[in-house]
């Protein structure tokens, strides 16, 4: 009898255990594919005081795959991102125009630790980015006696690295919504996450 007892709520701790673990939005063998749109950044731009300056929204990819279970309290993934952010200036002045152009690119690898939750709809979860950032710089102006160069680009290449956190609420198992703030290409990234 004892044993018979054992075993029953043996089997029945292991379907609770495997109902709350598939409870959880993100999990070993799930994947998100968030896409949006970011403000802000921790890239900076010389250009003269008083121009006229625009910066276009970021635009932002990631993929993350549940890779491992219960490792403290959360679940671990792996994956990758993309991000892309561009900004204009020009400055006119006495018949003359400067015109400053910058496009940023971000290429890499992202982990992430996602807290085990008593929720079935919320993910909350950290973000280490590590990867390739290129910017592409143009300058040109009509003034001739101005630093003696009408035109002038260059591509420069470095070493990329962010952190973050995040949220996300899933209103269906392959439909939701995603918030991040942190140290990355944009400051706020908020939009879509595609169940995969």
């Amino acid at each position: 009898m004892k044993n018979k007892l054992l075993v029953i709520l043996s089997v029945i701790s292991m379907t609770l255990a495997s109902k709350s673990a598939n409870s959880q939005v993100f999990y070993e063998g799930v994947s998100h594919l968030n896409v949006g749109i970011g403000l802000g950044g921790y890239y900076s731009y010389s250009y003269l005081s008083g121009s006229d300056y625009s910066r276009t929204p970021t635009i932002f990819l990631s993929y993350d795959k549940g890779i491992m279970d219960e490792v403290g309290p959360g679940n671990i993934g792996i994956g990758g991102f993309l991000g892309f952010s561009s900004a204009n200036a020009n400055y006119a002045y006495v018949g003359y125009e400067w015109d400053y152009k910058w496009s940023n690119f971000v290429i890499g690898a992202r982990g992430t630790y996602h807290l085990i939750l008593d929720a079935e709809n919320i993910d909350l979860y950290g973000a280490l980015s590590l990867g390739l950032w290129a910017q592409t710089y143009k300058y040109t102006n009509s003034d001739p006696f101005w630093n003696g160069s009408l035109d002038q680009s260059d591509t420069y290449m470095n070493l990329y690295y962010a952190f973050s956190v995040g949220g996300k609420y899933m209103f269906s198992e392959n439909l939701g919504a995603f918030a991040e703030i942190g140290y990355d290409i944009a400051y706020l990234k908020l939009g879509v996450t595609l169940g995969l």
